[in-house]
């Protein structure tokens, strides 16, 4: 058997009842609810166990608006060129 190489000291985490405990999809480690990263393998937890995700819908469509609008603003900019 290999080492881990993430060695945890289980007796300084506070014991969290299973229902409101998760685990770090990438390292597997158990994390409290109101952790927003993995203290082992330090992965962001948006959108990971009930947590918010890292944008909002109101914020994509923002940005998709933003990326219309720079598409448009070069197309303009390339007609616009004389030939």
């Amino acid at each position: 058997m290999t080492a881990d190489p993430h060695p945890r000291d289980e007796s300084s985490q506070p014991a969290v009842p299973a229902s409101t405990a998760t685990v770090c999809p990438l390292c597997g480690v158990t994390v409290q609810p109101n952790e927003l990263r993995c203290p082992s393998c330090n992965m962001t937890l948006a959108g990971v166990g009930g947590r918010p995700g890292p944008f909002s819908r109101r914020v994509l469509w923002w940005w998709a608006a933003a990326l219309v609008v720079i598409y448009l603003v070069a197309v303009a900019v390339v007609a616009l060129i004389p030939a």
